[in-house]
């Protein structure tokens, strides 16, 4: 495995692999240590939620056409990993991968995980240290589903909305699914956790609706909500989750492939 990093890859493994924070299409000059080997026939898929399949499934498909890497994506709208009763995505996960044959992975899931735990036909509360221990074994189990034969895994983190419940659990859930994507990682595994929850809230934990959209090319503050308070608009989601997952997944690809993401990104002004 390559293991040189560039100052800003650098630093970002050291926090724990959150690559939130990265400039879009940040791309190091050699792979960083999270990388797999990969080759010229990349292929790309994509699990989650509503934001998956409403714009970034989207965004990145259009995106990584560029670099000539097929995409595809199963997302399914009020899904997370509490409520496998609703729609059970570790379950699920084993046969999708062998379906579509995936070398890099991105997981959107965990916004709406604010919720009891089901499990074996029993709720789990919020309020039970159990949620936390049963919630942190699925999540590791995800990974090792989605992750297993040398793919890269790049999970997109939950973000905040308002809503009491909602301010209590996204840092818990954002802690626990980085905490699991740095062992992982730690672990030998390939994976990086892009922190959407830190760009959707303030310091004091409230949802942001207006925020600065690093790489937009704009320094002014601009609506990031859609009208239900909880969905990102198409711009919040494309320079606050897309853009980085993008910069993870460019930073590993071969060589000729990499060159093609740079010229982009310079013809873009990105």
């Amino acid at each position: 495995m390559r293991t040189a990093q560039t100052p800003i890859l650098a630093a970002a493994l050291a926090a724990g692999l959150a690559l939130g924070a990265l400039p879009t299409r940040a791309r190091a000059e050699r792979a960083p240590s999270y990388c797999p080997d990969l080759d010229d026939s990349v292929r790309a898929y994509a699990i989650g939620s509503s934001t998956l399949g409403n714009a970034l499934g989207p965004i990145l498909k259009d995106e990584l056409a560029a670099d000539d890497i097929p995409f595809s994506r199963y997302g399914k709208a009020s899904s997370g990993l509490a409520r496998p009763d609703f729609h059970d995505w570790v379950k699920l996960a084993p046969g999708l991968i062998r379906r579509h044959r995936p070398d890099v992975v991105v997981v959107s899931l965990g916004t709406n995980d604010y919720q009891d735990l089901f499990h074996h036909g029993k709720w789990v509360s919020t309020t039970s240290d159990r949620w936390d221990t049963l919630y942190r074994a699925r999540v590791d189990r995800l990974l090792k589903e989605v992750g297993g034969d040398g793919r890269l895994v790049v999970w997109v983190g939950n973000t905040a909305f308002d809503g009491k419940r909602a301010k209590r659990m996204a840092p818990r859930v954002a802690k626990i699914i980085k905490a699991a994507v740095r062992a992982y990682a730690k672990a030998g595994g390939h994976a990086v956790y892009v922190d959407a929850y830190h760009k959707t809230a303030d310091r004091h934990g409230e949802a942001l609706t207006r925020a600065v959209l690093p790489g937009s090319g704009s320094k002014k503050k601009v609506n990031i909500r859609h009208p239900d308070g909880v969905h990102l608009t198409h711009d919040a989601v494309r320079w606050l989750l897309a853009e980085p997952v993008l910069t993870a997944v460019r930073a590993c690809l071969p060589s000729d492939d990499a060159a093609r993401a740079d010229d982009s990104a310079d013809e873009s002004g990105g």
